[in-house]
């Protein structure tokens, strides 16, 4: 298991972000480059499981993780199948006097061949600071073609 953390900055304010974030119906919207297909598993008060079809790292991997928000300001995903089983992200979100600072705890499991291969960890590392990155301006986008951000 590896732990780091991921830091961004956004605009908008924590309410509008975290809605955005936690919205799982919609990831495929937000961000059609990764997320292909989204099917909602189950919906409960312990969580909402999710059988996804992801773009990363160039290749397409069908897997099942458990989403569960814990408003105002925390989100938890959970890996359940596929080549990061075990993988958990603790995402943060607090205000800040210009927008939201979102943290992110990862806690990378890595499985099969995959963990074999010893620059893998610092490939998904680096991807997953720059899809941080790049979720934070596609939210900001989507805030504005929803009008979220006057909510």
């Amino acid at each position: 298991m590896i732990n780091f953390g991921l830091y961004g900055q956004s605009s908008l304010n924590r309410e509008v972000v975290f809605k955005i974030s936690t919205d799982v119906n919609n990831f495929h919207t937000i961000m059609p480059n990764y997320f292909k297909s989204l099917d909602i598993l189950s919906e409960d008060e312990s969580g909402i499981v999710v059988s996804e079809k992801i773009n990363f790292l160039g290749q397409s991997v069908k897997v099942k993780t458990m989403h569960l928000v814990l408003p105002p300001n925390i989100y938890k995903v959970f890996i359940l199948t596929g080549p990061l089983k075990g993988t958990s992200f603790i995402e943060n979100y607090e205000s800040s006097s210009s927008g939201t600072l979102i943290s992110i705890s990862v806690n990378l499991k890595i499985n099969g061949i995959l963990k074999y291969i010893p620059f893998v960890k610092k490939i998904l590392r680096k991807k997953m600071s720059h899809v941080m990155l790049e979720f934070i301006n596609c939210a900001e986008k989507y805030s504005i073609k929803s009008k979220l951000s006057s909510s």
